[in-house]
Order: structure tokens, then sequence, then C-alpha cells
């Protein structure tokens, strides 16, 4: 669809688990980041790379918008809400596929308390998947 260019909006939350399935290694999970289904960690060699889905997809023409953002300030939800508005706005004006992928935690899958996700979020995801727009036409 998104290489067609379909006039979709997807909206991506990437807390790196599969969270509603008990917290299991996804295709976004970091290197050596613990999981359910990796007790000792993403083991690169074994397992594979993180996925930057985000990063594949804003290759392909029929994407207008591939944008990652957060929402762990205040700040950062107030762009969030901009982006998701701009993404269905792309949509409906026949731009094509918008792509919106927002970079969260999982607190409860992540066995930490929300302000300790926050930082370990910042600490440790945005490095590998940083924010701001990989493609804007």
């Amino acid at each position: 669809a998104a290489n067609r260019g379909e006039n979709i909006a997807i909206i991506f939350i990437n807390n790196g688990i599969y969270g509603m399935t008990g917290g299991q290694m996804a295709p976004t999970t970091l290197s050596d980041m613990k999981t359910s289904t990796s007790p000792e960690g993403r083991n690169v060699e074994t397992m594979g790379n993180p996925l930057k889905i985000l990063d594949m997809l804003a290759l392909l023409n029929g994407v207008c918008l591939a944008t990652r953002t957060s929402v762990h300030t205040a700040a950062a939800v107030r762009k969030t809400k901009k982006l998701i508005k701009l993404a269905f706005e792309n949509a409906m004006a026949g731009k094509g596929t918008s792509i919106v992928e927002v970079v969260s935690t999982c607190n409860a899958g992540w066995k930490m308390t929300p302000a300790a996700a926050n930082d370990w979020m910042v600490e440790h995801m945005f490095p590998y998947y940083p924010i701001g727009d990989l493609k804007n036409i």
C-alpha cells in the first residue's frame, strides 16, 4: 500500500516490545534489550538487528511523510498531535501514504516506573530511533 502511495495515515507505536502479549521481543526490540522471549537480551548474531521500519518505508516513492516523534514531554505531545493531524490531512488531500512513528514506553513490560521508562527511552531508544522527519513532501 505504501509503495503504491495509497492515501492512508499509519500511526506506528514503537515501544520495542509486543506489550499486549506479555512483553515479547518485537522486530524493533533493541540489541541486548531483555524481553519475555529473549530473557538474555536480543542477540543480533542469532536474532538479527532491530528493524528501522520507518527508515525502510521512507525510501518508497508512494510515501509523502515519514516522521518519528515521541510523547515523553508536554511539548512532544503537542508536536505529535500536529504530526498525526498532518498525516490525516495528507491522506484526505490525496498526497499518498503518511507514517508517524511514535517512540514510546511500556513501563509495565519493561518492569520500570513511568519516570524510569521515560529516562530509559531517551537514553537508549532515541539514539537508535532518532526523532525527526525522514521525509516530508
